[in-house]
């Protein structure tokens, strides 16, 4: 009878153990931001949550600036794909404008990770290196936006563009994101259909659109994914 060969698990590669290094510093990072704050995380708490050593969090991130650098390219990184898939999910909806404010609000402005970045938004009002990444970064981000927004939406009866009114809508979504820890369910809820409700008579979702836009030239160079 013949005995079963097992094989080895490949062993992973230097990059590949850097990689998964980083990936849960960035991870630990978001949370701590979530959980405990700005202030609340230090280097030292980061690492005990990653599971590393501090000899591995300083071959990556010299310092604590550089590691939160990362990390809000890295959410900001996320939340764009997300948002990606969420137009594709309600692509062939009729309410289709009321699903996506929902699950903008759902999946991206009531989360842990919108905590954190509101965390990184506020620390940057006194450091003015963290205020210039997280603009610039904002800045890429929206210029691939716009298009995405412009290529599933139209608008009529407004000079507004449909980017224009998602702009507003993000805005919105921002400020009811950032108290939602004072606000009562039933006041956000009417707030996000009383938005859909000002919206729906001049922006709609453009018929037979079932496919993403074509990718910019700048998709893989802003959204390349460092972990």
């Amino acid at each position: 009878m013949k005995t079963a060969v097992t094989e080895k698990p490949r062993r992973r590669t230097q990059e590949e153990r850097s990689d998964a290094m980083r990936k849960r510093l960035l991870a630990a990072t978001l949370e701590s931001l979530a959980e405990d704050g700005y202030a609340g995380s230090t280097l030292s708490s980061i690492v005990r949550r990653a599971g590393v050593s501090r000899g591995a969090q300083v071959h990556h991130y010299p310092n604590k600036q550089a590691l939160l650098l990362d990390a809000s390219e890295d959410l900001l990184k996320r939340t764009y794909r997300r948002l990606g898939a969420l137009l594709l999910s309600i692509s062939e909806e009729d309410n289709r404008l009321q699903a996506l404010v929902d699950a903008c609000w759902e999946q991206m402005f009531a989360t842990p990770l919108y905590r954190a970045y509101c965390e990184l938004v506020a620390a940057s009002q006194r450091d003015e290196e963290l205020a210039q990444a997280l603009g610039a970064m904002l800045k890429r981000v929206m210029a691939l936006f716009e298009p995405a927004a412009n290529y599933y939406f139209e608008t009529s009866g407004t000079k507004l563009r449909p980017a224009d009114m998602f702009l507003q809508l993000s805005c919105l979504l921002s400020g009811l994101g950032l108290q939602a820890t004072l606000l009562s369910a039933p006041v956000i809820r009417s707030q996000l259909d009383g938005w859909v409700r000002q919206a729906s008579p001049i922006l709609r979702a453009r018929k037979g659109v079932t496919r993403p836009p074509p990718r910019p030239a700048s998709w893989d160079r802003v959204l390349e994914s460092k972990g």
